[in-house]
């Protein structure tokens, strides 16, 4: 476990995804930097405040190769050794920034290559992981109808919540870690996370596919309480829709999204560039203004409504990054019980 409290603002690898169809590279004089990225929001966000202001300019043609992150994690293993592989970048979560540094796919960096990497916050720095943005998972409710919010993740076990309590089918290894932390003050006591989410599911625990679900069945009424990330209930409440986070006391665990650069990489000096561009200033803040996410940098302050939504409060949450080690390890069996115990229950 890894505590800290900010005062700044498998493998599915074969050959079927060899033979996949890759982003063709023609030949030109300027530099090409091919990155595999989640879509929507996502995308054209690194387009409206990377790709286009910071790169063109300098001469940098990024093509966007756009994919779930599971696939493109199993391409970097099945493109391993080949001499060049399909990307420049790939955009990952930071566990599966731990796991690909491990498999030793990607690179190792440092501020030589990547000045703007001196500006990252200790705390989310890996050896070969660019943290993009982040967030923490936080405790949700509506304001219009809750007036005394839940506190603590047990709050949910209230009967006055049963039936209106919603979280996301998908976000099972998250939930356990929260779980585990009110339980025993660290991410990775698993039996006991289990134990309160049995709890909380016969409390009349709704599970929805997707995220953005939880949205519209707030403001229907549908629910009242429950856990997502801070970064959604930002983009929520913007959007119209009544949700606010609350900071559970036991502490909220982090959600870090970032990038690393294969080994076999067509150009390299490419995606130094890009990953440098994208710990520039106004880079992170673009994404904090448009997502809710905060700057993983230290020198990219938060201003007006944006700055005081997205401020963490007095005292100070404890935040806390999954152990990864333990968490990789785990994780197939925390989705085996959570497929079984929790989504077919």
């Amino acid at each position: 476990m890894h505590e800290f409290t900010l005062s700044r603002r498998g493998l599915l690898a074969g050959t079927a995804l060899l033979a996949a169809p890759a982003v063709v590279r023609h030949a030109r004089a300027a530099e090409q930097c091919v990155v595999g990225t989640w879509g929507g929001d996502y995308a054209r966000l690194l387009r409206e405040n990377i790709d286009d202001p910071i790169l063109k300019p300098k001469g940098v043609d990024v093509v966007q190769d756009i994919g779930d992150e599971n696939p493109r994690v199993s391409k970097l293993y099945a493109q391993k050794k080949l001499p060049r592989g399909t990307m420049d970048i790939a955009c990952v979560g930071a566990l599966n920034g731990y796991r690909v540094t491990e498999g030793e796919v990607v690179e190792t960096l440092d501020e030589t290559k990547v000045p703007n990497l001196k500006h990252v916050l200790q705390d989310l720095r890996m050896p070969a992981f660019v943290p993009h943005i982040y967030s923490a998972q936080v405790l949700v409710y509506n304001p219009d109808t809750v007036k005394q919010p839940p506190q603590t993740m047990s709050d949910l076990l209230d009967p006055k919540w049963k039936g209106k309590i919603g979280m996301v089918a998908t976000a099972g290894s998250w939930l356990l870690q929260a779980a585990s932390l009110h339980e025993s003050g660290t991410t990775t006591d698993f039996d006991k996370a289990k134990a309160l989410m049995l709890k909380i599911n016969g409390n009349g625990l709704r599970l929805y596919p997707e995220t953005d679900n939880l949205a519209p069945a707030f403001k229907s009424g549908e629910i009242e309480v429950g856990m997502i990330w801070l970064a959604r209930s930002f983009m929520w409440r913007n959007g119209g829709f009544p949700v606010a986070g609350h900071f559970p006391k036991e502490g909220s665990i982090l959600y870090v999204s970032g990038m690393v650069l294969p080994k076999n990489a067509p150009d390299k000096e490419a995606a130094y560039k890009y990953m440098n561009a994208l710990l520039q200033p106004s880079a992170q803040q673009g994404f904090a203004v448009h997502m809710g996410y905060l700057p993983t940098v230290d020198d990219a302050p938060l201003s007006g409504s944006v700055g005081e939504q997205l401020s963490l409060p007095e005292p100070k949450p404890k935040l806390i990054a999954p152990d990864y080690p333990v968490l990789s390890k785990a994780l197939p069996d925390l989705n085996d019980w959570w497929l079984k115990n929790m989504q077919h229950s």
